[in-house]
């Protein structure tokens, strides 16, 4: 209630907020919970847009059953990775025919990262966790962090189920281990969809149907299509990227590893993919707000 208070008196304090009920203002929520953080937002910032990587439900909050998620309005944003982190992954990608494992998942299977509490869904891990006993896909968890970026690199696919949340950082990860996503999450609404072909580059799989029948699919995909999705995501993958902070920018971006990776991250990163989405949302009305009538004896009379 206290948190939910100082939320309400920020809106109050927002001086344009009532002009358009807050149509044109924008928040931005980074986690799982979204916009469940601030208990009255239905009824405080519903109009506004939402920038979260969250398009589904949230597992610790039992009771919601509508996501916070419009596609109508809102946006959805990718996660944010490191530069550290992108660098270790990427350094660790191994080549295609030097890749040992045909599908890996490096994350939790217990029952907290199960179905929605008010859903009926299936339970994508519980079914990775199965596979796994069976001896048919490597499943980890608890390795640092320089073995998972091992692992992932050194995997054709690697599954990226929902847990707690429809979103995961594993898609993100898995791009810049070279490593094709398979997308285990019917609800999540992917980063960007409107200008990225997403099927070039990710499997989306559904959650009831992870299985042999999965497993046998992406055994049967040959070598050059993988690499073509390989390649596919290493063309799109740094639009997922939130350039560095000031303070770990390299004076010469000529000697900065990011940019070896990513080369035109300075036209193709997180930032600009979500100022091109909302530029699509950039409508401005000619009568919302404005007084014109016809005038007898000369031109129209308006009041802006």
């Amino acid at each position: 209630p206290a948190l939910d208070l100082i939320y309400k008196d920020m809106i109050q304090n927002l001086p344009y907020f009532r002009r358009n009920n807050g149509r044109d203002h924008i928040f931005t929520f980074g986690s799982g919970m979204s916009a469940n953080v601030f208990r009255s937002w239905r009824s405080e910032i519903g109009d506004s847009i939402f920038l979260t990587p969250e398009t589904w439900l949230f597992n610790d909050f039992p009771t919601e059953k509508e996501p916070c998620f419009n596609t109508w309005k809102d946006i959805a944003i990718p996660g944010y990775l490191h530069r550290h982190e992108i660098l270790s992954l990427a350094g660790q990608a191994r080549p295609l025919k030097k890749r040992e494992h045909l599908a890996v998942f490096l994350g939790r299977t217990d029952p907290s990262r199960g179905p929605h509490p008010a859903m009926a869904e299936a339970d994508v891990r519980g079914s990775i966790r199965r596979l796994h006993e069976q001896g048919k896909v490597f499943v980890a968890q608890n390795l640092s962090m320089g073995e998972m970026h091992g692992v992932m690199g050194n995997a054709k696919f690697c599954f990226v189920p929902k847990g707690k949340s429809a979103w995961s950082l594993r898609f993100y990860e898995a791009l810049f281990a070279n490593c094709i996503p398979v997308v285990l999450s019917d609800f999540w609404e992917l980063p960007y969809e409107h200008f990225l072909d997403l099927s070039s580059f990710v499997i989306k799989w559904p959650m009831a149907q992870v299985g042999d029948e999965l497993l046998d699919y992406l055994a049967s995909l040959p070598d050059n299509l993988v690499q073509e999705l390989m390649e596919s995501g290493r063309q799109h993958r740094c639009w997922y990227v939130y350039p560095p902070l000031l303070h770990e920018v390299d004076v010469d971006i000529r000697m900065d590893d990011l940019y070896k990776i990513c080369p035109n991250l300075r036209e193709e990163n997180a930032y600009t993919g979500i100022m091109r989405l909302l530029e699509r949302k950039q409508r401005a009305s000619w009568t919302m707000r404005r007084l014109f009538a016809p005038a007898w004896d000369g031109p129209v009379h308006t009041w802006d």
